[in-house]
């Protein structure tokens, strides 16, 4: 499915966009750059983060900012996360916020940062 959105936007499959999609694929959570780096041996750094780019722009991945770190995510749409304190697990969390318009403003987005106990790290 990411793969047919980037090919419909009139961009090739690269061999690092492929194994970046790949990496964000087998994961729950969201990677930072330098995760999705150990992930995808042979790609350096800079067709990582040019690649999280364009996927961006596309809608096909989103970033969040955790602890001072972007992070990457695919998805239907933005929606959120919640990461346990204790062991760091991670779910989704849906979006359901809507943003008023905003004069003398475009393309606005929001972040949320939701961290708590998991039920395993709470007994």
């Amino acid at each position: 499915m990411n793969k047919r959105k980037l090919q419909q936007a009139g961009h090739k499959l690269t061999q690092p966009r492929s194994a970046v999609l790949k990496a964000l694929e087998r994961t729950k959570r969201p990677l930072s750059a330098k995760e999705i780096h150990g992930k995808a041996p042979g790609v350096d750094l800079a067709s990582i983060y040019r690649t999280l780019k364009l996927l961006s722009e596309l809608g096909i991945a989103f970033e969040e900012t955790v602890e001072n770190e972007s992070r990457y995510y695919l998805g239907e749409s933005q929606h959120h996360h919640i990461t346990c304190q204790g062991c760091g697990k991670t779910e989704c969390v849906p979006c359901n916020h809507k943003l008023p318009a905003i004069k003398q403003f475009t393309n606005i987005t929001h972040q949320l940062a939701l961290s708590g106990t998991c039920r395993r790290c709470a007994q």
